[in-house]
């Protein structure tokens, strides 16, 4: 079974960083992220209009590839946890979890009885044909599967001290803008009430051993948080990226004209 480097990196107190998959349907888009360093490739099904087989086959090649594939599901609902699961990806984003209840739900789905409710699929996508006792692939499952909630709502920042006490979650990862509309200043980052919330987040999430993260295609952003305390970084998208080397690329071949 393979191992999610990501976690145990986050376990030794160290920086991830990645980068989200949301604009380009091509596969290759793992490879040059892994190619290019990141830790992880963030594929997301939530504001995405990638299905399923989109998202297998781009978990399929980030793992051939190296790098450590992540889904963000569209909704907290087992059906999208387990099916991504089944699939390959060894690390799930679960949007607007707000309440104790919400978070004990989507660590049991990603956990097998007695300690969770996950359906048994021992698939090829998971063991890549690797021989492996039921026994063996489900402590491999509970022990490199991260789990990642994001925080998106003033109910969740109020409820963060119940949240993050409970076992199983592995990152409690920054909404911003979401965060930001709900508390009623939209994008407003450097904000006295977001700035309160966000750094109330990395604090109960490092007193519960927990790691703070951020999604964000601001670096400015990303620093300030980083040095702040989070260690789980998504920066930008692979159209933004796409887009920023463009730029580049035309701006300094005007300038040998």
């Amino acid at each position: 079974m393979r191992s999610n480097p990501v976690k145990a990196a986050l376990k030794a107190g160290k920086l991830v960083v990645g980068s989200e998959v949301s604009g380009l349907r091509s596969p290759e888009v793992a490879r040059v992220y892994a190619a290019g360093g990141f830790d992880f490739a963030f594929i997301d099904m939530e504001h995405s209009a990638f299905g399923l087989e989109t998202v297998a086959e781009a978990i399929r090649i980030s793992r051939q590839s190296g790098i450590v594939p992540i889904v963000r599901v569209p909704q907290a609902e087992y059906v999208w946890v387990a099916r991504v699961l089944d699939s390959g990806a060894q690390g799930i984003i679960v949007p607007r979890v707000n309440t104790p209840h919400e978070v004990e739900n989507v660590v049991s789905w990603m956990r097998y009885p007695p300690v969770g409710i996950r359906g048994f699929a021992c698939t090829f996508a998971q063991t890549e044909g690797t021989a492996v006792t039921p026994e063996e692939f489900m402590a491999a499952a509970h022990a490199e599967t991260l789990v990642v909630i994001q925080i998106e709502r003033r109910e969740a920042v109020e409820n963060l001290e119940a949240m993050l006490s409970i076992p199983g979650v592995d990152v409690a990862c920054l909404g911003y803008m979401d965060l930001s509309v709900d508390l009623g200043i939209p994008g407003q980052m450097n904000h006295p009430r977001m700035i309160e919330a966000v750094t109330r987040m990395v604090n109960v999430a490092h007193r519960n051993g927990i790691a703070a993260g951020i999604i964000s295609p601001e670096l400015d952003a990303i620093r300030h948080w980083v040095k702040a305390g989070m260690r789980f970084v998504s920066y930008a998208t692979d159209a933004l990226l796409l887009q920023k080397a463009a730029e580049s690329a035309v701006q300094q071949l005007r300038q040998c004209c």
